[in-house]
């Protein structure tokens, strides 16, 4: 079952070639969530204030609660000293009534796109972040992402949290750019501390291989090795990434081995396959070569082999393609998925045998052709700007 929904997943996403934009090796729950910049960018009320008289509603639907605004951050002033969030938020035992609210303001009700408890270092963190500049120039760009790197491991775990999600949510290319702006001791930290939540792991190392030093290698190796913890194995990615940053030898040696190791887990190996994926996003020249080895191990793994077709024809590179046409005749190699990819790279490769290749297929099997021709005009529509 993994394995169907994995090679659904990825072949999905090579169809249609949706660009993804935020950290390779972020959880793929930052993607849906949203930094404290972005809900104060799209409020047009954003005030801290005090919650009182929570009444459920008979429905268990709504409910409302009372708010007073004491700080306004964004918006203009309500009238009246209290407002009303069409919300039941319990105030039980101890529960602070300390409120921080984005959201609109319609005559005496506030309608929340997010509200969360506020403290004292939270309020004076979003004062901060209202300042920051926006603009996307070198010197802009540089403040913006020394100030989150500076609350990465803030007391406060609301600010820690939306710090670490801003880098989470940024582009391969804008975490890279800011490297100088790490602190290589601060990462060491963040990645040994316990407390650390773990889906944050893969991409401080990944941070931490872009401003570390050969030092940092043995942080990697010992943590690389079997067996493997439970915060290393979510997180393998940016772990493999951040040792073939430091040492490409040694990095791109790990990232083959797993991802041809039949005897590893599926899931290490898609994480070895992802990095590969990442290095060639950032890196196409410098990586072009250790992944083509990985390429061609995992042209001879029945369970991978699609994967790796698809990426050589993704990538124009036309050097392996008799290897990849002789996976039509290979007991091992039968299934739709190898099938189909072979095919859509038979129809995008220029070498005169590929389209001989498909003639032959059109003959024994023209619906499969016709899909893959249907497949990869949708993909080129999607490409069009």
């Amino acid at each position: 079952m993994l394995r169907r929904i994995a090679a659904g997943v990825l072949t999905l996403g090579l169809f249609l070639q949706v660009p993804v934009q935020a950290c390779t090796f972020c959880s793929g729950s930052a993607l849906s969530r949203q930094t404290f910049r972005e809900y104060h960018a799209d409020a047009k009320f954003v005030a801290y204030g005090l919650l009182s008289d929570p009444k459920p509603d008979p429905s268990g639907l709504k409910g409302t609660t009372a708010f007073a605004p004491k700080q306004l951050f964004k918006g203009t002033a309500p009238a009246a000293a209290s407002l009303v969030i069409p919300r039941y938020l319990p105030l039980i035992g101890k529960t602070p009534p300390d409120y921080l609210v984005f959201g609109t303001v319609q005559g005496a009700f506030v309608e929340p796109l997010y509200g969360t408890t506020a403290t004292g270092p939270l309020i004076a963190y979003l004062e901060e972040v209202a300042k920051l500049p926006t603009g996307n120039d070198k010197d802009q760009a540089a403040a913006r992402w020394k100030f989150y790197f500076e609350r990465l491991d803030a007391a406060d775990a609301a600010v820690a949290a939306d710090a670490f999600l801003e880098f989470a949510k940024a582009p391969d290319a804008e975490i890279a750019k800011a490297k100088p702006l790490y602190s290589a001791a601060k990462l060491r930290r963040l990645l040994t501390n316990s407390d650390v939540p773990a889906d944050r792991l893969g991409v401080f190392a990944l941070m931490l291989g872009l401003c570390g030093t050969a030092d940092d290698e043995a942080f990697f190796e010992k943590a690389l090795t079997a067996p493997l913890s439970e915060r290393v194995q979510g997180n393998l990615g940016g772990m493999l990434a951040g040792l073939s940053l430091l040492n490409p030898n040694a990095g791109w040696a790990k990232i083959e081995a797993w991802a041809a190791d039949a005897k590893r887990p599926y899931a290490e190996r898609l994480s070895a396959v992802g990095t590969m994926h990442y290095f060639q996003t950032v890196m196409p020249v410098e990586s072009k070569s250790p992944a083509l080895k990985v390429l061609r191990k995992l042209l001879a793994a029945p369970e991978l082999a699609d994967i790796a077709v698809e990426d050589l024809r993704r990538w124009g590179w036309w050097d392996e393609t008799k290897m990849v046409l002789d996976l039509w005749t290979k007991p091992t190699h039968g299934s739709r998925l190898i099938r189909r990819a072979v095919v859509q790279y038979a129809l995008a490769c220029p070498a005169p045998e590929c389209k001989a290749f498909v003639d032959g297929v059109r003959k024994t099997d023209a619906k499969l052709v016709a899909t893959v021709e249907e497949l990869l005009q949708i993909e080129a529509e999607n490409k069009k700007p």
